[in-house]
């Protein structure tokens, strides 16, 4: 190889221009099964979104390039107010408390006990349903709210429950539900130098 072969820098792929209901992303943080990210452009035939809206879609473990096309109904809209961190932090754990919080209907002074395997779903369950009247109990309790894989299927079915539940959750942060729970710092997406 010769040396002006070894100092050109290496191409990187190109992103081709979005299609019909599809956007091309630019991803920003990961973390928690989301990542967030910005839209770079949006194709034909897509509603809701334009250029540099900010927006998050579930991390399917796929490496991340600096740019990416997604389809519309995959991506969900993030308000100007809720941070990255928060986004990476409290949605997808978010979204298993809401869920759980409707399966089993209790009263403003019940006593509840919280059972989850995963201590950030029970965390977020607990503090959701503090926030509505509830008194958290580690045992016993009138109320019993239990983590469970098809709760957790159905919240994510389809993207206009999805879409709805992610509103609910970002109200939620809003309102400081979440204010004791710990952000996490999540992983900058960015390419390798």
């Amino acid at each position: 190889m010769n040396t002006e072969t070894q100092n050109r820098p290496t191409a990187r792929p190109v992103v081709p221009r979005p299609t019909a209901g599809r956007l091309r992303l630019r991803p920003n943080l990961r973390g928690r099964g989301f990542v967030v990210g910005s839209v770079d452009a949006a194709g034909p035939e897509t509603s809701g979104f334009a250029p540099r809206d900010r927006v998050t879609w579930r991390d399917n473990g796929a490496e991340l390039g600096e740019l990416m096309l997604m389809d519309q109904d995959d991506v969900l809209g993030v308000p100007r107010w809720i941070s990255d961190e928060q986004v990476v932090s409290y949605l997808g754990a978010g979204l298993i408390a809401r869920a759980l919080v409707r399966t089993r209907p209790f009263g403003r002074g019940d006593d509840v006990r919280v059972v989850s395997a995963d201590p950030l779903v029970a965390e977020m369950t607990a503090a959701w349903a503090r926030s509505l009247g509830a008194r958290i109990v580690d045992g016993g309790g009138n109320v019993a709210i239990q983590d469970d894989a098809k709760v957790r299927r159905t919240v994510l079915a389809s993207h206009g429950r999805l879409a709805q539940a992610a509103v609910e959750v970002f109200q939620a942060i809003r309102a400081g539900v979440f204010d004791s729970v710990r952000t996490i710092r999540g992983d900058t997406v960015g390419l390798a130098a």
